[in-house]
């Protein structure tokens, strides 16, 4: 593939690259990796996802601080729910998104409030988060030890949850690639 040259004024020489060969040397390398990517599932990719996704989940419990007392949402000029302490520190939890595509091919998680069927029952899942995470509540005056705690939790684990998933997606595609290989 790399031929040696001579430039025609004879003073510089090196090693240059034939664009045809180069380019049937690139197309026989993704021809042998489109068979080892069969075997490679996202369902797999998607677990180690969300092991490496339960780092931020911790740190973002941890973050929480429980109310002592029980917080009261009015909407409409009534009450709209009665929130007991500790139901944000319960909500936070890992789940999965839905994709365009074959789900053979892909997978994505979050972090996060879960907050499925919440409007069905309001004194049930973290709803409210957002309100918290960004000091929203009363009026936009809450400044409590709450506020801020996801951008926290996710500041400072997103290198970890990072280095986690590429060294366990690295062990991972190293067996794959050697069960293919035998």
């Amino acid at each position: 593939m790399a031929r040696t040259y001579v430039h025609k004024g004879g003073d510089t020489s090196g090693i240059g690259i034939d664009g045809a060969e180069l380019n049937r040397e690139i197309s026989r390398v993704l021809n042998e990796l489109s068979q080892y990517a069969k075997s490679i599932d996202a369902r797999d990719l998607g677990v180690l996802q969300r092991n490496a996704m339960a780092l931020t989940r911790d740190a973002m419990r941890a973050e929480i601080t429980d109310s002592k007392e029980t917080i009261k949402v009015y909407r409409n000029g009534g009450l709209y729910a009665e929130i007991e302490p500790g139901t944000l520190k319960r909500s936070i939890g890992i789940g999965r998104s839905k994709t365009n595509g074959p789900a053979r091919l892909f997978s994505a998680y979050w972090v996060g409030p879960r907050v499925k069927n919440a409007f069905k029952d309001p004194e049930k899942g973290g709803w409210f988060a957002h309100f918290i995470n960004y000091g929203n509540i009363k009026s936009g005056n809450y400044s409590g030890s709450n506020r801020g705690f996801a951008d926290r939790a996710k500041s400072r684990t997103m290198p970890l949850v990072l280095a986690k998933f590429t060294a366990n997606a690295k062990v991972y595609l190293e067996k794959e690639f050697n069960k293919v290989v035998q």
